[in-house]
């Protein structure tokens, strides 16, 4: 059943509807920015259906690990004739802890969203299940600060951050200004600038993610290129 060709085409179509929803659907956000979005009964059944925070649903992280479960019964097969196709069993064992590093992430990473005001500090963000996580470290907004196209102020050009890592004892680590693709990474964590207080400039909202299993996934890349090359390669000699 796990090398079964249609096993696995159902399983990387129900994947990709998984992900056309993440993409589709903010994740991480707060339960009252739902709310107002979809309304209180239909952001009740994403919520249910942890559609909210997809990447860390149990249904998702067990598609996943189905996936994962199929290609290393079809990679230990190949085990047998490995002298033969040594290309391919390297990239599939790329495709194999490529999978691990995703489900790492899935289990063990966070995503949420936390509100800073300027002149003051925060060390705890909310998960897209509204509940309060340390970020084991504290945040501290020196500036917000906006920048407009003309003086007529009717057009935004860009907005930034200027934010502190504050350590233990409330002294400055290092400063970071943090605007749009140009985000603050911290002890596992990302700090993406996400909104911010259009009338007044207070305050600003990031989105926070910790994502573990990067480091997996970037190793298993370079096994599946290198796969990839000796297979073109192989292919390329005997033409």
């Amino acid at each position: 059943m796990f090398c079964s060709i249609k096993f696995v085409v159902t399983l990387l179509a129900l994947i990709i509807l998984t992900i056309i929803s993440g993409t589709l659907i903010p994740q991480g956000a707060l339960a009252q920015a739902y709310s107002a979005r979809y309304g209180e009964r239909f952001y009740r059944v994403l919520s249910f259906l942890r559609l909210t925070d997809v990447y860390h649903s149990w249904w998702f992280i067990g598609l996943v690990f189905f996936l994962w479960l199929s290609l290393l019964t079809c990679t230990l097969r190949q085990v047998k004739t490995w002298k033969k196709s040594l290309a391919s069993l390297i990239a599939h064992l790329g495709l194999l802890i490529i999978i691990v590093g995703s489900l790492v992430t899935c289990i063990f990473g966070h995503t949420g969203f936390l509100v800073v005001y300027k002149g003051h500090s925060q060390d705890t963000f909310i998960t897209a299940g509204n509940t309060l996580k340390p970020l084991g470290f504290r945040i501290y907004l020196d500036d917000f600060e906006i920048e407009w196209y003309d003086a007529t102020r009717s057009h935004i050009k860009d907005y930034r951050s200027k934010a502190v890592i504050l350590d233990g004892s409330g002294r400055p680590v290092f400063a970071k200004i943090i605007k749009v693709n140009h985000p603050l990474s911290f002890k596992g964590y990302t700090l993406c600038q996400a909104s911010y207080d259009e009338k007044h400039g207070l305050w600003t909202g990031l989105q926070v993610s910790k994502d573990p299993g990067v480091q997996i996934v970037y190793a298993g890349f370079i096994f599946l290129n290198i796969g990839v090359i000796f297979i073109v390669s192989g292919k390329s000699k005997h033409k």
